[in-house]
């Protein structure tokens, strides 16, 4: 396999997991608003990592939101969607374990629905982006 096509593989493949996270995040928002805010958090991170991986940069281990848009080109026209979706991250720990005090915290309804459509929105446009080159020869 050439260094090509494991790139439109991996790029495929980040596609793939987000758009799967994103469904699952549809399907539990009612009942389970935490476990959805952490899978729309999962999708926007494989998004970005499928948009890094397009532009052939080098995002490492890192799973900060913020940290991976910042290693988007300039003006890259995806990067101020990104951004609108900084907030995201507490939900891949804050709401899925309990905090020092031994709470749980709750994830407001009213945010879900305001980030829901912004995620939708991201995945079409990121998704076109990495079809498209997936497609390339």
């Amino acid at each position: 396999m050439t260094p090509e096509e494991l790139q439109r593989l991996r790029v495929g493949s980040f596609l793939q997991l987000a758009t799967e996270e994103l469904e699952v995040a549809k399907e539990i928002r009612e009942k389970h608003r935490r476990q959805a805010a952490y899978f729309l958090q999962q999708c926007v991170e494989k998004l970005l990592r499928g948009v890094l991986e397009v532009e052939s940069v080098p995002a490492g281990p890192m799973h900060n939101i913020r940290r991976l848009t910042d290693l988007l080109p300039t003006g890259h026209p995806l990067r101020e969607r990104f951004l609108e979706l900084d907030d995201l991250p507490p939900a891949a720990t804050r709401y899925r374990y309990p905090s020092p005090r031994g709470t749980v915290a709750d994830f407001d309804e009213r945010r879900l629905i305001v980030l829901l459509p912004k995620v939708e929105a991201l995945m079409t446009e990121a998704s076109d982006l990495m079809q498209a080159f997936t497609r390339k020869r």
